[in-house]
């Protein structure tokens, strides 16, 4: 078969093909283009068909498939800005096989299914979509692909056409039958007509039946409307299409189904107000998320905005939670804590005047909410003592968990208080509150020192994993930056097919690791079930690259099962997953002081002092002789006094004092002075 992609123009234009004004689209969350040819009205009509003498696109040149165009498809730049589905257009791209598209990605040209085909192009029109072709000098007649601008502005009209196209591909010269069609395309109100003329044999008779796709077609194959006829209902008895590949039946001899008449006529109308473009989620927290769109080529005078736990779609009468809503970037507030959203936008151009609801809902999963550390003790001990730390939580049924890093690192404790081991160096600790309970998944470390990731991989270079029964939260994750300082966002998408960005973490690496050394991104997310992706965009993080990864990596609830590369053992970027089935707090550091020049008690008991006790003490020291002492003084471990002439007894009470380390100066009656290191509690 004959594969050509061709380019033409107006000359006097002096545009370059494939030009476009599109009002934008960014990937950042879930993101969909929501404009809808569905809402686009239909109307046929008994009209009449006029053939255009224009620009000539590809003539056909012989009999068979390489030259009878039946596989081509021709860049063309518009005369005039054409808006197709809320978005304006200056290029489009035309197929022999009957139809039209928008935007920068073209159809194949073997295309021949354009409305329930999956191919990227923004849109399309179809006015005889199947696998056709023409013929070349069969009784003197040659078919044709031409186009036209009809009018003057801002009335005109753009015309496509189809002359003596077979309704099949074929390249017999004993057996043809030749009709014509249209796509008409009108300036400022952007209506859409296909026009259609009788056909007829050639030559010969044999019958040719077969379907056909014919309507429109928008971002996607979700948003359609075409039209369909089964094989006992006339062609120009159609129906609303119920599905993106319902077709027409056709039938060059038999009147039922037929083929189109001479002047038949299918029109779409563009709504009078468009849905809003490209519905973003733009970030998540507890109890709120933010949302912005862009608004559609005619901007309407608010939006209104739906949105629910539930995924069940608005109708035109269902009340918007946040009616007319000016502007195009919006808070949901108050939200439910790690629970699933769905939210719809729609134009209100006024005086009950509304567009259809966005095509597809943006779904969202507001972020968990942490128990709280409200209070740590620390402590203070002499070298070669243990260390006895707490804290307390505001959530009584929270669990707290002790580590020896401030990320990443290990657990080495739980409860509300901790003992260390026998200390020689002053030591933190890190204590977090979490109201489920944690697991680690996926290796820890990278097994191979491979080349680093580059920016540009964000859309090559993921981990997937299943959510499978209930949801849980994606406390945290450990990465291996190569150097500190690098701006990086962690990017959560879900599928199962089309994946969508629905959470972003942006971070800054703090270390330089040698491939051993973690840092730990908090994530705090709650996730559905479901299937994931994460991704990394910017920085250069180690990672496994054909390293004997062994997916998967499971546990109860949730399992790494690929990664993005193609061969079986390959892992990016993301090591030790933490997930919870609940929420994990920031952990808060809690330090064990060791103080190298304090006495314990039976040191001071040693030098034959007066024994001053209990030495760590809570509010009260006690003073075994203090007819010896004539005043005492108190100072911090700097020398800051903090209490002068204190009266020598036998109980002294300190409960004003704040926990720490302090120095009691015993002035004796005997002229000396005494030194006495003391630990409040």
């Amino acid at each position: 078969m004959k594969h050509f992609y061709k380019s033409f123009s107006l000359p006097e234009r002096g545009k370059k093909f494939f030009t476009r004004t599109i009002l934008g689209v960014a990937l950042f969350l879930g993101i969909y283009n929501t404009a809808q040819v569905s809402t686009y009205s239909f109307t046929q009509s008994a009209g009449s068909f006029s053939a255009i003498s224009g620009t000539n696109l590809d003539i056909a040149t012989g009999n068979t498939s390489t030259t009878n165009l039946n596989s081509a498809v021709y860049p063309v730049t518009l005369p005039f800005n054409f808006v197709f589905n809320g978005i304006s257009y200056s290029s489009m791209n035309v197929s022999t096989n009957g139809f039209v598209t928008f935007g920068a990605t073209a159809p194949s040209t073997t295309t021949t299914t354009p409305i329930s085909s999956t191919t990227a192009y923004e849109g399309a029109i179809a006015a005889f979509g199947r696998d056709i072709s023409s013929m070349y000098e069969i009784n003197g007649t040659t078919g044709s692909i031409s186009w036209e601008t009809l009018g003057t502005a801002p009335n005109r009209e753009v015309v496509v056409q189809w002359k003596n196209f077979r309704p099949n591909s074929s390249t017999s010269v004993t057996a043809a039958y030749a009709f014509a069609f249209q796509i008409r395309l009108h300036e400022t109100t952007n209506v859409i007509n296909t026009v259609y003329d009788t056909g007829g044999y050639i030559i010969g008779n044999t019958a040719l039946s077969g379907t056909v796709q014919i309507g429109l077609r928008g971002n996607s194959n979700a948003d359609f409307n075409n039209r369909l006829n089964a094989t006992s209902l006339e062609f120009i008895s159609s129906t609303p299409g119920t599905a993106n590949s319902s077709t027409q039946n056709f039938h060059t001899i038999n009147a039922v189904p037929g083929m189109p008449t001479a002047g038949l006529t299918y029109t779409w109308t563009p709504p009078t107000c468009w849905v809003p473009q490209t519905l973003t989620v733009v970030s998540t927290a507890t109890n709120s998320a933010n949302i912005t769109w862009q608004a559609p080529s005619t901007a309407p005078a608010s939006y209104d905005i739906y949105y629910s736990t539930l995924s069940t779609p608005p109708t035109s009468s269902t009340p918007p939670t946040m009616p007319n809503f000016a502007g195009t970037t919006a808070t949901l507030s108050p939200l439910t804590a790690a629970t699933t959203y769905y939210v719809w936008v729609r134009s209100n151009c006024g005086s009950g005047n509304f567009s259809a609801w966005s095509l597809l809902p943006v779904q969202f999963t507001t972020q968990c909410q942490p128990p709280v550390v409200s209070s740590t003790t620390q402590a203070t001990v002499c070298p070669g003592s243990t260390a006895t730390l707490s804290a307390v939580t505001t959530d009584p049924a929270a669990v707290l968990t002790w580590y020896d890093a401030s990320s990443g690192g290990n657990v080495v404790g739980t409860g509300s208080t901790f003992t260390t081991p026998a200390l020689s160096v002053t030591t933190p600790y890190y204590v977090s509150a979490t109201n489920g309970t944690s697991m680690f998944v996926g290796p820890a470390t990278p097994n191979s020192m491979a080349a680093p990731a580059i920016t540009g991989a964000i859309n090559t270079y993921y981990i997937q994993f299943e959510v499978t029964n209930q949801p849980l939260t994606l406390v945290s994750i450990d990465v291996f930056p190569e150097s500190a300082g690098q701006s990086t966002t962690l990017e959560i998408l879900q599928g199962p097919t089309s994946f969508s960005v629905i959470n972003t973490i942006p971070f800054t690496s703090t270390i330089a690791s040698d491939g051993t050394t973690p840092q730990t991104v908090p994530i705090n997310m709650t996730l559905t079930p479901g299937t994931y992706r994460m991704r990394m965009s910017g920085g250069d993080y180690y990672r496994n690259y054909q390293s004997n990864a062994v997916f998967p990596y499971s546990i109860p609830n949730f399992s790494i099962t690929t990664g993005s590369n193609a061969a079986s053992d390959s892992y990016y970027f993301m090591y030790n997953l933490k997930v919870n089935s609940g929420c994990e707090s920031p952990r808060t550091t809690v330090t064990a002081t060791v103080d190298a020049n304090c006495l314990s008690t039976s040191e001071v008991k040693s030098k034959d002092l007066l024994k001053v006790y209990p030495n760590p003490f809570t509010d009260v020291i006690n003073i075994d002789r203090p007819e010896m002492v004539k005043s005492i003084q108190v100072t911090d471990v700097s020398g800051k006094l903090i209490k002068n002439n204190v009266k020598a007894e036998s109980v002294l009470r300190f409960n004003d004092l704040s926990q720490g380390l302090y120095i009691l100066i015993l002035d004796m009656k005997d002229g000396t002075k005494q030194s006495i290191k003391v630990i409040k509690k």
